[in-house]
């Protein structure tokens, strides 16, 4: 448990620090919420400089410049961070974030991605794990992805790479991965 709060406080530095970086931004926060059935998420709070600015671009460029663990379920564009009286961040004064629609879920269609699922669920200890699920976002790190390599080959056939889960985080990225690979060799 110590573990994972200390993963969060560093993600959420890292992400305040880009955030931070940004030269269209006035003010950030970051957070983490906890959304069923993902868990915890980071969700970041920004406060634009200019009337003329892009979400879309700070999406990408978040997705650019942290690990795809680190990037956050969402950004909430906000016209200011709250302060208390004290003149510190009301962090809990900020809206609760809309994640409903984060990960909706879709069921495997094939014995391959129900095998696929099944690895995802268990290596990341979730209950269950959709097609669409992103590894990253439910946590995975380097020694996840050496794990589900492992366990990929003896359950579907065919031997990947922990660099290739890296590339393919859902199952379904990592079935049409792996329908590449079979139609090439």
């Amino acid at each position: 448990m110590e573990g994972e709060r200390l993963m969060a406080v560093t993600a959420i530095q890292d992400v305040r620090e880009v955030l931070g970086a940004y030269p269209e931004l006035a003010d950030v926060a970051v957070l983490t919420h906890v959304q069923e059935p993902v868990g915890q998420v980071l969700v970041a709070y920004a406060v634009p400089s200019s009337p003329g600015f892009d979400l879309a671009a700070l999406h990408k460029h978040v997705r650019a410049m942290l690990p795809g663990s680190a990037v956050p379920a969402a950004i909430m564009v906000v016209d200011a961070i709250p302060m208390d009286s004290a003149g510190t961040p009301d962090l809990q004064a900020l809206p609760a974030p809309d994640l409903r629609g984060l990960l909706p879920y879709r069921s495997p269609g094939t014995p391959r991605q129900e095998a696929l699922c099944t690895i995802f669920a268990e290596v990341l200890a979730r209950p269950r794990c959709g097609i669409d699920d992103d590894f990253f976002r439910m946590g995975g790190e380097s020694i996840d992805a050496m794990l589900i390599a492992s366990r990929v080959g003896p359950a579907v056939g065919m031997e990947i790479s922990m660099n290739e889960l890296f590339d393919a985080p859902t199952v379904a990225e990592l079935d049409q991965l792996l329908t590449r690979l079979s139609t090439k060799g």
